[in-house]
């Protein structure tokens, strides 16, 4: 059985002997006990555990909003909470927060098993959901766009087995419709509107499929949608495209709204856009100093460099070294592709199948998403860039 983690707030869970007991028969090897909520959500902070039990009606405005953005940063941590009396005020602000379970405390020994048994059957279905990719840079012109994009439509071209999402969550300005030239589409608008009733059946009428296996959600037309679209709205729209497809690919603001946050907190891989030049790296650095200070983990955030080319005026190594990070990968710059796709509306694929760009944009996209479907005909992988490729041919042993 998985070994599992439990975080005990200030014996919200009970007698601390009978919990370890009963915890153990689920499969927890550790359950750490925290004398208060302020001690425990120190603990919580790059930290994983996979049960929270706390007490919910001693916990103040702000502490609730740090358990809520805890619920959205990690969505494998489920928490339960505990109160004297089940008052519906208490258990309603405990919800919104994002608690999964309510109790009365001290809780019943049977009453508990059943909640935990609920959430770790939970676990099992979150697990098998899909993977969420948001695409940011704290500054424009980086080609961000352009990247969810391509990025999307590589990983339907390697995977063709599982289904691409493009959601568009810049509100006011968003080009995913432009590239994509979705004229006609609905929008994360409508979505917005229905997400109370949201299923497969509706996701399937309101997305646009494309001809390169992208389903978009272009932004929402109108201004006013930057009132409605909150962050509870953004995570509720992602959780149901991650239900719904194997890949998620989101084009993010640049500025760091509310739903910027959620978005980035409900992702499992951050791609953040950078160039090889000093206002590209200061940019960068101030990026990833906000990402340690929400707590994401150091492999959750792919420093990605666009528009690459020797004769930059920093190379990789130098700025690995000023960012404190690894360069997650490199795209090059290809002018030529990428301008013919956008005056078409379409991925850099579509027009330069055999480009640099487009073999560069597979490559990341197994990177992340796991191994492409195409073979070379002796049955391996094709992973040689396009110009090794024109200059031996397809004979390799």
């Amino acid at each position: 059985m998985q070994q599992r983690r439990a975080l005990i707030v200030a014996g919200a869970a009970g007698p601390e002997g009978e919990v370890i007991g009963l915890l153990r028969r689920f499969g927890f090897a550790s359950v750490v006990q925290s004398d208060g909520v302020a001690p425990a959500l120190e603990q919580l902070t790059g930290t994983h555990y996979d049960i929270v039990v706390l007490p919910v009606h001693d916990l103040s405005a702000e502490q609730l909003a740090a358990i809520e953005r805890v619920v959205r940063q990690d969505r494998l941590t489920f928490v339960i909470g505990t109160a004297p009396q089940a008052n519906p005020e208490i258990i309603l602000r405990a919800m919104r927060a994002g608690v999964h379970e309510f109790l009365t405390s001290p809780p019943d020994p049977k009453e508990l098993a059943a909640a935990v048994d609920r959430l770790m059957r939970r676990v099992q279905v979150e697990r098998r959901q899909g993977q969420v990719i948001a695409v940011h840079s704290a500054k424009g012109g980086l080609g961000t766009t352009s990247i969810a994009v391509n990025l999307a439509a590589a990983l339907a071209a390697n995977r063709r087995d599982a289904r691409v999402a493009l959601a568009d969550l810049v509100v006011t300005g968003g080009d995913v419709r432009v590239f994509l030239n979705l004229s006609n589409a609905y929008h994360m608008g409508d979505l917005a509107s229905k997400i109370d009733r949201v299923d497969a059946e509706l996701l399937n009428s309101i997305l646009t499929p494309t001809p390169s296996g992208v389903w978009a959600l272009p932004g929402p037309d109108s201004p006013e949608a930057d009132e409605t679209l909150d962050a509870t709205l953004v995570t509720q729209i992602i959780t149901a495209l991650r239900s719904n497809f194997a890949f998620t690919v989101l084009d993010c603001e640049h500025h760091m709204t509310e739903r910027t946050v959620a978005a980035m907190d409900a992702a499992d891989r951050i791609i953040l856009v950078t160039q090889l030049t000093i206002p590209g790296i200061r940019s960068t650095q101030r990026s990833l100093t906000l990402f340690r200070r929400l707590g994401y983990v150091e492999d959750k955030v792919c420093v990605v460099v666009s528009r690459h080319q020797p004769g930059d005026i920093l190379s990789p190594d130098d700025a690995a070294k000023a960012l404190g990070t690894e360069i997650f990968w490199k795209l090059p710059n290809d002018y030529g592709p990428s301008s013919d796709a956008l005056t078409r509306g379409v991925p850099v694929a579509e027009v330069a199948p055999g480009s640099k760009l487009t073999w560069s944009y597979g490559q990341l996209a197994t990177k992340l998403g796991g191994a492409a479907d195409s073979k070379h005909p002796n049955g391996k992988r094709n992973t040689d860039p396009p110009s090794l490729r024109r200059l031996f041919g397809l004979r390799r042993s």
